[in-house]
């Protein structure tokens, strides 16, 4: 899988797409409109964000033996190697400490809630009780989770020969009536929903005996991405969440996971900010020893000193084989380059990611370490990537990675043209909104432009202000007030426009009036809608009587 082919493909087929939709037939708009799609201004060049390697901490085995949790746990999740930030935060959990775990895409996160539930229901089953509750943002991470909880089953019953202790099952409104009726009729330990539906099972009188199963016997309450919940979405799950507690006849441990909730100057900092987020979600005082962060580690061999430019440029110099042996790739100069340049740096002697780059600037900064030309450096680059990619595939089996990374590609929404209503060489066109042309010392209000889609021709969106005879800017989706004097409509440029006489012909039966002596009319309902000549200069000052002095200079302009 090439991921650069298959990003241009993509690109490709959405540029095709979008200048399907263009139809312009003023030809210095239509030439700003392509000179913008080619150098890419809707979709930028997409940012490369590398996925490292997190430090591990032995298996679940030994975890189970120094921490005194249930023997039937090593059954469950047989051959996991923990990474460091499980263990901490299974820790946690087995203590009956509520945690927040922020770490990549990748880490295991939902292990470390997973465990700590399993911990629980394997020392103390519960019977037609919900013990946990595990609320998602979005079903397809609902039908994922049941997923690998039926991994975990299917693993623990071919391992002992006996069936999997925990009742789960998902709870999301797409479920059939029967399998709902069954959810209600005999509550699982654990209870997979989203908040919305979490919100419903509180108030309906169905779910009664559903309720009362999570009142009696929840002891978990854990909500993955915890970042989702912001603004008033957060201010109803935190409402939500008080509610469930205050009902609750045991302490509820809370859990929370997210991989882009940090922030801050530094890890400390970090969880700080995060303790403080998550005590206002769960209404208890989280402090930052509960926030377990990601510890990083290297995935290729590291001496200490990144590799010297003359190692690089020769790597660079060298043809690279895109399936070459996993031992290579961890002794490759740019590999190790690219973990320790790009992905990883050091700070507070903590290992941490870097920001993302785009893939220029990776290029450039390679490019100007050795002295090498940029497009060798882009190709060799690539290809390292590749071969990155090609291994992950090869070793997928073993469950760790090495250096993985994802494109970022950003798509901007499509906006208008914006135009002054001067013509021919003084017309000032953008594709950037504002009030007023942003690089005169006048102030020449600009425009946004719309098109026919039959013809082309450019429609230019204002209002008509009565009260000051000024034309004012507006967005194609901008009304005006019935109440003001301000009305919203459209400049047409042209003296050829409208012609009542051949025209009236082309607008809809139910505008027009056809009279017994053969002579159509519109009818007086729909006379406001018809187009009238008005005459404005570049300052949107406008006359609807007589022309002003400037209309002259648009007439000409338009003829030439």
């Amino acid at each position: 899988m090439d991921s650069f082919k298959i990003h241009s493909r993509v690109i490709a087929d959405y540029r095709g797409y979008i200048e399907s939709f263009i139809n312009i037939r003023d030809e210095a708009i239509r030439a700003e409109v392509e000179k913008a799609l080619a150098l890419g201004r809707m979709w930028p060049e997409p940012l490369i964000q590398f996925n490292p390697s997190y430090q591990t901490s032995g298996d679940l085995a030994g975890l189970v033996e120094s921490e005194h949790l249930h023997p039937w746990l090593k059954d469950i999740f047989r051959g996991y190697r923990l990474y460091r930030h499980q263990v901490e935060a299974l820790r946690l959990g087995a203590a009956g400490k509520d945690f927040v775990v922020t770490s990549g895409t990748g880490s295991g996160k939902s292990l470390t809630y997973m465990g700590t539930i399993f911990e629980h229901l394997l020392k103390a089953p519960q019977s037609q009780k919900v013990a946990a509750i595990i609320v998602y943002p979005m079903n397809a991470l609902i039908n994922s989770q049941t997923e690998e909880i039926e991994r975990y089953k299917l693993e623990f019953e071919k391992n002992t020969g006996k069936p999997f202790p925990i009742t789960f099952g998902k709870y999301t409104g797409q479920e059939d009536d029967v399998r709902r009726k069954e959810i209600q009729d005999s509550p699982p330990n654990i209870l997979l929903t989203n908040y919305m539906m979490l919100e419903l099972i509180l108030t309906r009188i169905r779910e009664r005996g559903l309720r009362e199963a999570i009142y009696s016997g929840l002891r978990f309450m854990v909500f993955d991405e915890l970042h989702m919940y912001r603004g008033r979405q957060g201010a109803d799950v935190a409402m939500l969440i008080r509610r469930i507690k205050s009902q609750c006849a045991n302490d509820v441990v809370c859990v929370g996971t997210s991989a882009t909730m940090v922030s801050g100057a530094n890890p400390t900092e970090q969880k700080k900010v995060v303790a403080e987020a998550a005590s206002r979600l769960f209404g208890k005082s989280f402090s930052p020893i509960q926030v377990v962060g990601e510890t990083l580690d290297r995935s290729f061999n590291w001496n200490g000193i990144l590799p010297s430019p003359e190692d690089l440029r020769n790597a660079v110099l060298s043809p690279v084989s895109e399936k070459g042996a996993l031992d290579d790739l961890k002794n490759h100069p740019t590999a190790i380059w690219l973990e320790n340049a790009v992905a990883l740096e050091k700070r507070d002697e903590i290992l941490v990611r870097r920001k993302p780059l785009q893939y220029s600037q990776i290029v450039e900064q390679l490019a100007s370490t050795i002295n090498v030309d940029p497009i060798k450096c882009r190709e060799h680059l690539q290809a390292v990537l590749q071969w990155i990619t090609w291994t992950n595939v090869e070793h997928k089996s073993d469950r760790y990675t090495y250096l993985p990374f994802k494109l970022h590609q950003f798509i901007s929404q499509t906006g208008s043209v914006y135009t002054t209503l001067d013509q021919g060489p003084n017309r000032h066109i953008t594709l950037e909104p504002g009030v007023y042309r942003s690089d005169s010392e006048e102030k020449k209000p600009i425009f946004a432009n719309v098109f026919s889609r039959v013809s082309g021709h450019a429609f230019i969106c204002v209002f008509k202000n009565a009260a000051s005879r000024l034309l004012e800017p507006r967005e194609f989706r901008e009304f005006g007030d019935e109440d003001t004097d301000q009305t919203d409509g459209y400049l047409i440029l042209g003296e050829d426009i409208w012609d009542p006489v051949v025209d009236i012909e082309n607008l809809p039966d139910a505008w027009l009036k056809r009279r017994a002596n053969g002579t159509v009319d519109v009818a007086s309902d729909y006379v406001r809608w018809l187009p009238t000549k008005i005459y404005f200069d570049e300052l949107g000052r406008y006359s609807q009587k007589e022309p002003l002095k400037y209309w002259e200079d648009i007439l000409k302009a338009v003829e030439n």
